[in-house]
């Protein structure tokens, strides 16, 4: 959740806001005259938000998501004991 912060506050703060949103990933809404304006939020919410919106990543989740339900993954244990298998073997 977003916490609501007025554009002067926003501008004298600033400095604090930008850690805390890269440190704990805080979100904060800038409202100007009560109206919200902008959002300044992490770098790393703001890429995964891009990525959602990305229409060939969304593709790529659908499809990790089918092929999980068929039983075509590995998880990462299993992955790391094939490898070592396979290594010791050939």
């Amino acid at each position: 959740m977003a916490t609501a912060i007025p554009a002067n506050v926003a501008r004298a703060r600033l400095g604090t806001l930008l850690r805390q949103a890269a440190q704990k990933r805080a979100r904060f809404l800038i409202t100007k005259s009560g109206k919200p304006t902008a959002v300044l939020l992490s770098i790393s919410d703001f890429d995964d938000m891009l990525e959602e919106l990305d229409p060939e990543f969304r593709h790529t989740l659908r499809l990790a998501a089918r092929e999980y339900r068929s039983g075509k993954v590995v998880n990462l244990r299993e992955s790391v004991r094939r490898g070592f298998s396979s290594r010791r073997t050939g």
